[in-house]
Parts: structure tokens; sequence; C-alpha cells
């Protein structure tokens, strides 16, 4: 390849570069400007909302996430893709490449866009797509004040249904129930890690869990002496 070549393939991946940066920076723009009544406070920072640096950064440079950016500019719209386009939810896509995926692109720009609380029941209550429940229970777990996970969380820490979480198929399903209480119990995320809980929301969490878990158990016993 040429000199010339060469500089002409610098140029373009700068020019690239700097489109993602200023795509980027407009989509956060947006989210900060927004005025909507309701919105669900974010003690995140407003620019990182959390997410580990090397995947905010991959995600901000990725085709995807910029088309995102640029064709999704509301939450019907935003929703509507999840439900037509994510197949799992870890962070990465299939392979050694760290491509991220598409089901952590349309968080970030969840993420941007910010959510109302009317939004956010309508996401967590979807009877279209587990995983427009997905993405709200993530949204809340990155970017929501930890102190109010649980009361969220809590009306579906043994819902059924069915979702696959992990990008390889051979892994099998789990249910949201499962999924939500993991989000509530662990910090690691498929190659990733989730904010910290503050050690005493940490320590309350896991009293109503358990709590939580024996309200379940007294209610399965109870269904099982009644069939009897």
């Amino acid at each position: 390849m040429s000199r010339a070549a060469l500089w002409r393939q610098e140029g373009n991946v700068k020019e690239r570069e700097r489109k993602a940066n200023e795509t980027f920076e407009n989509a956060l723009d947006e989210g900060r400007s927004r005025s909507q009544k309701g919105l669900i406070p974010m003690i995140s920072d407003d620019k990182t909302f959390n997410l580990n640096p090397m995947l905010l950064h991959n995600i901000s440079k990725s085709p995807y996430f910029q088309k995102a950016c640029d064709k999704l500019k509301d939450w019907t719209s935003l929703v509507d893709e999840i439900y037509y386009e994510m197949k799992h939810a870890e962070p990465w896509g299939q392979g050694a490449a760290k491509t991220p995926s598409t089901a952590f692109c349309l968080l970030l720009r969840t993420l941007c866009l910010r959510v109302t609380e009317k939004q956010m029941k309508s996401m967590l209550d979807h009877v279209d797509s587990p995983y427009i429940r997905v993405i709200g229970f993530l949204y809340l777990r990155y970017a929501a004040d930890p102190t109010i996970l649980f009361e969220w969380f809590q009306p579906y820490l043994y819902d059924e249904e069915v979702v696959r979480i992990e990008v390889n198929v051979k892994k099998g399903e789990t249910t949201i129930g499962k999924f939500v209480r993991g989000l509530l119990t662990s910090q690691e995320y498929y190659g990733t890690r989730l904010p910290r809980l503050p050690a005493v929301v940490e320590r309350e969490i896991t009293t109503k869990l358990g709590e939580a878990a024996k309200i379940e158990e007294r209610a399965l016993e109870h269904l099982k002496d009644s069939k009897m």
C-alpha cells in the first residue's frame, strides 16, 4: 500500500472516530436536556453510567450504536427495536473480538434517552418480549439509586417467564426471577462488573431476599397442599 493510501486510510479512521464521538456526545446531551415529568433520578455518572470503560468505549464506537442514536429518538421506537433485535443479554457478542452486543448497545441508548417511572413500569411488565424487561432491570441496576432497587425488583423475584441471557444457545435459558435475583446478589455479569452496592444496602437486600424466599416457599407448600 502506498504512503498516500495509508494517509487516506488513517484519515478515514480518524473521521469515523470523530463522528462516533460527536454522535455519542449529542446522545448524552439529549438525555441531559430532558425535563419530562417523572424521570427516574440517576445517581451514576451521566457520561459513563457505571459501565466498564472498555465496554463503554466499544459500544460508543459501534456502528450499531451509532445507527441506534440516529434512528431511535424516543422510548416507543427503542422498545420496538429491543423487541425485534435483541436475542440475548450478555455485554459482548459471540467470538474472540470484543464486539459489544446488541443488548448493551440498546441499554446505553436507553440510558442516554432516560426513562420515566411510568415507562419503566411498562418495561418491567411488558408481555411481548422478556428482553424489554431485561433492559429495564439492567437500566435500574446500572444507573438508579441502590436504595430503590429492591422496591423495583421485589414483584419479580420469582417471575417464571423464560429468557435466554447467555449468547451461547447451548447454555440454555433461565427465568426472569433468577435473573433479577442475580442482579441483586452478584457484582459479576458475564465478563464485566455491575456497580458495587453500598454495604448497608447490600445487607438490607440480603435480609429482604431471605424473607422473600421464605414467603415463596410457604406459598409453594400451600399450593401443593391445596392440590392434594
